[in-house]
């Protein structure tokens, strides 16, 4: 319970907005914590960074849309919106101007989720 408090406390200080997402997890603040103990299992960033190195837009598009989402359901408004910067510019077939919002949504991601394995101590 107390890794719960924590974690939630210092994503807000991220600007994570916890309390409106628990609300849409209807209430279900243990949920909305089991999403959150998931979210640094899977490597969301190297897959964009990939697709840009190639130069591959619609790869960039998918990975940075699949980011955007998860990040706007988890109430991380400030991380989805730097993927959906990507999501915008790969939409329109390019990759160029990109490279700003990759080291952008790879700092957001990095804090959060080391947030997340310090808080609960993994």
């Amino acid at each position: 319970m107390e890794n719960k408090k924590e974690l939630f406390q210092a994503l807000r200080e991220l600007g994570v907005d916890v309390d409106k997402t628990v609300s849409r997890f209807m209430d279900n603040a243990e949920l909305y914590y089991t999403f959150l103990r998931r979210f640094p299992d899977e490597d969301r960033v190297t897959p964009i960074k990939d697709a840009a190195a190639a130069g591959d837009a619609e790869k960039l598009l998918e990975t940075a849309h699949k980011l955007k989402g998860v990040a706007a359901n988890l109430g991380m408004a400030e991380l989805s919106e730097a993927a959906d910067r990507i999501v915008k510019k790969a939409r329109n077939g390019t990759i160029d101007g990109t490279g700003e919002d990759i080291r952008r949504v790879e700092e957001l991601n990095s804090a959060i989720c080391g947030t997340i394995k310090d808080k609960l101590g993994t």
